[in-house]
């Protein structure tokens, strides 16, 4: 379910432990263009909850996967943060289907009746070959899957730091609507990797770009993961150059008439449990909600 169809988002227990202004922000602006935070996520072990939480593939129906990144599960210290039993009443009665793949769900974009993700999930169930993992997918989901490379500067700051990258769709891209896709700014510093992710993704959708010139910078793929329920945007910022482009550009490229900005320092780089880089897409899960519509 692409998120200009949502109308519900939750959030982790964690982020209003531990983020209270951050969290006391989005809520207050959700709240403002009316969207209710109503129920947190119980039982959940750190604030990302697109990763842990199940991938809404149906009015109804959910799916479900094994929730055990490498880059949590590879460094012991870190073991503590995986979530394996996330609560939400929201999913009671729901259809969950098991793909029994490992996956990150903020490493799958849904986009009408097809899924795009990176080819880390290759890495990630190194058992299987690449058809396979496909196939259970595919199956499961009900939805054609789009494989893209994984960024190659991601890959190689996490290298530098010592860690391992998360390599995640939605720092790459987000779905407009069923048939479009928004890419971050590769156009302003990577070509090469841009026209690898056009080949793959320009047979099966439009593509938009953001672009920002001599006003990007390092922090400017912070932009993509804005957070979008129905018509209401909520875009991450760092007090970066950059910025007021890229309200202007999500505006034309969603057509909303408001883009609402959330400082991110916090969220992606003073966080204190263990894996920074996210921001609001990341800490939320929105879902469509059949009986609001009634």
């Amino acid at each position: 379910m692409q998120d200009n169809k949502t109308n519900r988002v939750f959030f982790s227990a964690c982020l209003t432990e531990g983020y209270r202004s951050c969290a006391k922000d989005i809520k207050n602006a959700l709240r403002e263009n009316g969207i209710v935070v109503e129920k947190k996520i119980r039982n959940t072990k750190d604030i990302w909850a697109r990763d842990y939480m199940p991938i809404q593939i149906g009015e109804n129906k959910f799916m479900r996967y094994t929730y055990r990144p490498d880059y949590l599960w590879k460094v012991e210290s870190n073991r503590q943060y995986i979530t394996d039993n996330a609560q939400c009443d929201f999913l009671t009665g729901k259809e969950i289907v098991d793909c029994n793949i490992v996956l990150d769900g903020g490493n799958v974009v849904v986009c009408g009746n097809k899924m795009i993700l990176t080819e880390k999930v290759f890495a990630e169930n190194a058992d299987l070959q690449p058809f396979e993992i496909t196939k259970r997918i595919e199956q499961a989901s009900g939805k054609q899957v789009i494989w893209i490379p994984v960024d190659p500067h991601e890959v190689e700051e996490a290298r530098r730091n010592n860690e391992l990258p998360l390599c995640h769709a939605d720092g790459i891209l987000h779905a407009i609507d069923e048939k479009t896709i928004l890419l971050s700014n590769y156009q302003d510093y990577d070509l090469n990797y841009r026209a690898k992710l056009l080949e793959r993704l320009s047979p099966y959708f439009k593509i938009k770009e953001l672009g920002f010139g001599d006003k990007k910078s390092d922090n400017s793929w912070i932009y993509i993961n804005y957070l979008q329920v129905g018509k209401v945007v909520l875009m991450p910022t760092l007090n970066e150059p950059a910025d007021e482009l890229a309200v202007e550009q999500l505006k034309e490229y969603l057509q909303v008439d408001t883009i609402v900005t959330i400082d991110s320092n916090e969220l992606t780089y003073n966080a204190a449990d263990h894996n920074v880089g996210g921001s609001l897409h990341c800490i939320s899960w929105n879902v469509f909600d059949s009986t609001k519509e009634k």
